[in-house]
């Protein structure tokens, strides 16, 4: 009976020390939670903020263009899937415009060729460059993985089809090359990425010449150029931290290796359908 009396009056400490400990965690997960909440804030602003009646009718005119071009060698749904997730892509790039306090000036379609969004103004740094180029495949990956799961909700093929040329057009775009996205991120993470990105395009031009191949390179030389000069014009905007730094290329390398892997996948997918079909 004497050792119940300590045991008694010890619960009380022992439960209201926890509750404390209680407390104090749940004040620092609010209190991460609103730094968390105010870091994501300014990419919930609205993108297309100052978009006129010109820029709509250039982005509006220019998709259904697109569309109609690529109906000519493609099926029509083919065409409005992988169409639609290059305008998602496009937005994409648009909410980091916006969350890095610039705004943009047109989103336009170019048939055979892709899409771009213009800026009014340029971003301070290479960091906040590199995430605008990242939004946009992380964007166009999330729509891609939509329509890979409509296809396992409905097992139509043609979701498939889309899903393949999403993953696929959206890990090209992440090569180190001048005008792609890959181009810019890799910027913040070694310039010697492009040594890589520009001796693939050289050896396809010489090995493929094409006019779009050709464009890129030139366009790619020009993004080279263009470095140079703002090193020597602008060095401040090359200056980034080893943390920022280790954060672009995680991102770069894990989207690249999940764009490949969900490419390679839905690639034998499709080609295990064919192979049914045939048989």
């Amino acid at each position: 009976m004497p050792s119940a009396q300590p045991r008694r009056r010890a619960l009380p400490k022992i439960l209201s020390g926890l509750i404390l400990f209680l407390g104090v965690i749940a004040l620092k997960a609010k209190g991460l939670l609103i730094l968390f909440v105010e870091r994501l804030r300014p990419f919930f602003a609205n993108p297309f903020e100052g978009f006129g009646a010109t820029q709509y009718a250039v982005a509006g005119g220019s998709f259904l263009v697109t569309i109609v071009a690529y109906t000519t060698q493609f099926p029509l749904g083919v065409v409005t899937g992988f169409v639609v997730i290059t305008l998602i892509h496009e937005i994409g790039h648009a909410v980091a415009i916006r969350a890095k306090g610039l705004r943009a000036g047109f989103m336009v379609f170019i048939p055979f060729i892709g899409g771009a969004v213009t800026m009014k103004g340029q971003p301070r740094t290479v960091f906040d460059d590199a995430i605008i180029g990242l939004a946009g495949p992380f964007f166009g990956t999330m729509a891609t993985l939509v329509v890979l799961q409509l296809y396992k909700w409905t097992t139509d093929p043609l979701y498939l089809v889309i899903a393949l040329i999403g993953f696929g057009l959206n890990l090209l775009n992440l090569l180190p090359i001048g005008m792609l996205d890959g181009g810019r991120i890799s910027a913040a993470i070694t310039k010697w990425m492009w040594v890589l990105g520009g001796g693939a395009i050289v050896a396809k031009v010489i090995d493929q010449p094409n006019p779009l191949t050709i464009l890129i390179a030139v366009l790619a030389a020009f993004q080279v150029y263009a470095s140079i000069v703002r090193e020597k014009t602008d060095p401040r905007f090359y200056e980034i931290s080893a943390m920022q730094r280790l954060a672009i290329a995680v991102l770069y390398f894990a989207l690249v290796i999940f764009l490949g892997h969900q490419t390679w996948m839905t690639f034998n997918r499709l080609e295990l359908l064919r192979n049914a079909v045939g048989s």
